[in-house]
């Protein structure tokens, strides 16, 4: 309750009296790029990246492997409010097991897997988490299993506790169960990641967290799959001895792709804060008649009916700026144009067949939500290009060939049909012994 207010009330209020502009981001080289560290890896922005590095994801693919069965129940997960295991394969690899919401089946272990294939491809820490099948046999109660409430109390755990656990989860027609086997992050967990400022146990973790692009930029990400459960508890630094650092990650993505405004009956989830004030305002004072952004948004449909498994995902009334988490998050108040530039150049490298892989990842029974995740990421991709590449000359990848410069328009690369060939206008200043001098020349873009 302290973080939640907090972030709506006392944060704002504070902000409002300090009267500064947090300024460009700090964490970027000389090109505007960020460089990797321990926050963040570039992967398909600088290479190519096949769709089956995509459709795995950061793990190895041991985990549904029969020799890694079965799985030793050490005792029931901590925090939330579903339910779920802490396990150990048979070579001692240790993860946690969580399920979909009792009459949501598919739905946040889907929207989990699409949401990390992409983040980590675009370059972010995350877990290992995969879409697994069991059955009951597969699991067997350790001796020293533990039951955990939310207040940490701790009790021997039974076999009766294990049936009552999967009796809270959604069986499938051919008798097993599905879940999310998500592995324990390595290293020694410190806490969250704060919105603002550094950690002061970190002595590499020097530039605030407000003023990094990667955080900044997330912004982007986040908005194209509506990943909207932003706070500081999803997230988690982890302490790595062997390497003396922390690493960054971030975690928990069950809620994304309208998962969230789905399962709490949010409708303005993606479009507002779930407090928020100026929507609360304008409705007032328009006695409800005001038209807002989220009326309509429903979700994707096939003949009338709702997809198994695809929360309050569309793409129809998304705009690159109208969307919003349910929380504020500093970093995202923060972000510019060229934060968002940033971000939009790495999401224009997925192609439709990596967006299929992330989508087939998370093994949706039904092929129509599979189609209807893909076509919506593309024209919720499709939309992000437009507008942030629109703020920006969006010139990139240049290269001297000759005596000649050379550049990619992006507009013209990712958005063939947005323009029409047309020749930028660039400032160039050539220098010799004798000193420098400043021209302007009409340069076509690398290709036309």
């Amino acid at each position: 309750m302290q973080y939640y207010f907090d972030r709506f009330f006392y944060r704002p209020l504070f902000r409002g009296m300090d009267f500064r502009d947090a300024g460009s981001a700090k964490n970027t080289n000389s090109l505007g790029e960020v460089p990797n560290s321990t926050w963040f890896t570039n992967r398909i922005g600088v290479r190519d990246m096949t769709p089956e590095e995509i459709g795995r994801g950061p793990g190895d693919g041991k985990l549904d492997a029969g020799a890694a069965r079965p799985w030793i129940i050490t005792g029931t997960k901590v925090g939330g409010v579903s339910p779920g295991f802490v396990f150990k394969t048979a070579d001692g690899a240790k993860y946690i097991l969580k399920f979909d919401a009792k009459g949501e089946p598919e739905m946040e272990t889907g929207a989990d897997v699409v949401a990390q294939r992409i983040l980590w491809a675009s370059g972010f820490n995350v877990p290992d988490d995969n879409v697994v099948f069991f059955r009951s046999e597969d699991l067997v109660l350790a001796k020293d299993a533990v039951v955990s409430d939310t207040f940490g109390k701790k009790r021997a755990m039974t076999h009766a506790d294990l049936l009552a656990t999967l009796d809270r989860v959604e069986v499938e027609r051919d008798g097993s169960y599905r879940g999310l086997a998500s592995k324990y992050l390595p290293g020694i967990p410190l806490g969250g990641i704060a919105a603002e400022g550094v950690r002061k146990d970190d002595s590499n973790d020097t530039v605030a967290h407000e003023l990094r692009r990667d955080l900044r930029g997330q912004y982007v990400f986040f908005s194209w799959i509506d990943h909207t459960d932003v706070k500081q508890d999803n997230t988690l630094d982890m302490y790595d001895p062997a390497q003396r650092h922390v690493v960054h990650y971030l975690v928990d993505f069950g809620k994304a792709l309208g998962a969230l405004g789905w399962i709490e009956k949010r409708e303005e989830d993606g479009f507002a804060y779930s407090f928020d004030f100026g929507a609360l305002v304008t409705s007032t004072l328009t006695l409800g008649l005001a038209t807002r952004p989220w009326e309509g948004a429903d979700g994707a449909k096939a003949n009338g009916d709702r997809l198994r498994g695809l929360g309050r995902f569309d793409s129809k009334h998304f705009e690159a700026t109208n969307w919003s988490p349910a929380y504020p998050w500093e970093p995202f108040k923060q972000t510019d144009r060229f934060d968002a530039y940033w971000a939009a150049k790495i999401i224009a490298r997925f192609t439709p067949v990596h967006i299929r892989a992330a989508a087939e990842a998370a093994q949706y029974s039904s092929p129509d939500t599979t189609e209807a995740v893909i076509q919506i990421l593309r024209e919720r991709q499709h939309k992000i290009l437009a507008h942030w590449f629109s703020q920006v000359a969006a010139l990139d990848m240049f290269a001297v060939e000759g005596n000649a410069l050379c550049f990619s328009d992006l507009e013209e690369l990712y958005l063939p049909s947005a323009k029409s060939g047309r020749a930028n206008r660039v400032s160039a200043a050539s220098y010799t012994a004798s000193g420098g001098n400043a021209q302007s020349l009409e340069v076509p873009p690398r290709g036309s």
